[in-house]
């Protein structure tokens, strides 16, 4: 009994000590999630209080309103694509990567701080953050993504957008953490564990960028005119190309020019396209969350083998 009474405030006491040593950023953080839930909250009661038309003048009507809304929205998509880097970044320098480089961990664990819970603490508190401000950028477009709707660069098929839409944000920040944990334990240099941590995370971003539309079975259109097929502006365009007589698939790059005698010889009658619907949303959604979700997991448990193996 005596033993677990200790433990449990050791526990709160060094995630207390992890919070006040990083307390500039976490605090700079907050508060621009707060200006940006605020300017948010402003402009979204404007709008919904501001004249229809837009004959009040100056910046008190709706459709002026509706521009701020719009440009808040996209500064929060730009915000969530670079947010995942800087949290890799953080984690590996300053969190991780400097109290190795300097050696000042062993206080703590001079103070009968288990290395395990310390590292524990270490990758709890920017997760926690994380989570939060991530739950809070996806909150916060939602509430814009009504009356921004008619903006072509704030649709859902965007990337930046997807990202910001739903769980996947989330994990991609929850990744970041572990790759940050992970390189900060392998290189212990701060300035090249944060490049290190930044390179990786962005590569995994890249490298999800481009195979995302994948993830789950697109739908198919086909339209009798070679030249176009009718789709909803909604939709996200996978791929496209010429469809034959005989239903065989083309690609587009079988007839550039003169296309007509190129139609006729190839016995091109229409088109197909691949598209997500929206109704895909949030099965890519879902999907990409829950790949992302399971390589931060193995990256995380990589960065504890390698803690117990060099500190054990």
């Amino acid at each position: 009994m005596s033993a677990l009474t200790t433990s449990r405030p050791r526990l709160r006491g060094i995630t207390w000590v992890v919070v006040h040593q990083h307390r500039r950023i976490l605090t700079t953080a907050a508060v621009l999630l707060a200006v940006a839930a605020a300017v948010t909250a402003g402009l979204r009661i404007a709008y919904g209080t501001s004249s229809y038309d837009d004959t009040g003048g100056g910046l008190f009507t709706r459709f002026a309103y509706q521009g701020g809304l719009a440009a808040v929205a996209d500064f929060l998509t730009n915000a969530a694509l670079l947010l995942p880097l800087l949290v890799a970044a953080v984690v590996a320098g300053p969190v991780i990567g400097r109290e190795l480089e300097s050696g000042t961990y062993k206080l703590a664990w001079s103070q009968s701080v288990p290395p395990v819970r310390w590292l524990a603490a270490k990758v709890a508190v920017p997760a926690v953050a994380v989570a939060v401000t991530t739950v809070g950028l996806t909150v916060l477009f939602r509430i814009l993504s009504g009356p921004v709707a008619w903006d072509h660069r704030l649709g859902w098929h965007e990337r930046q957008v997807f990202l910001v839409l739903g769980p996947t944000l989330l994990a991609y920040g929850l990744l970041a953490v572990a790759v940050g944990v992970l390189a900060g334990l392998l290189v212990r240099r701060t300035l090249v564990a944060m490049s290190v941590a930044g390179l990786v995370t962005g590569t995994v971003m890249i490298l999800m960028s481009a195979l995302w539309t994948r993830l789950w079975a697109p739908d198919v259109a086909t339209g009798r005119d070679p030249d176009s097929v009718r789709f909803s502006a909604g939709d996200l365009v996978v791929d496209s190309g010429l469809l034959t007589a005989s239903g065989e698939r083309l690609p587009d790059s079988v007839c550039v020019t003169p296309r007509p005698a190129c139609f006729t010889e190839h016995d091109v009658v229409g088109r197909w396209q691949e598209y997500h619907p929206d109704a895909h949303l949030w099965p890519l959604q879902l999907v990409e969350t829950g790949i992302v979700l399971a390589v931060a997991a193995a990256v995380a448990y990589a960065a504890f083998r390698v803690f117990r193996r060099r500190h054990a």
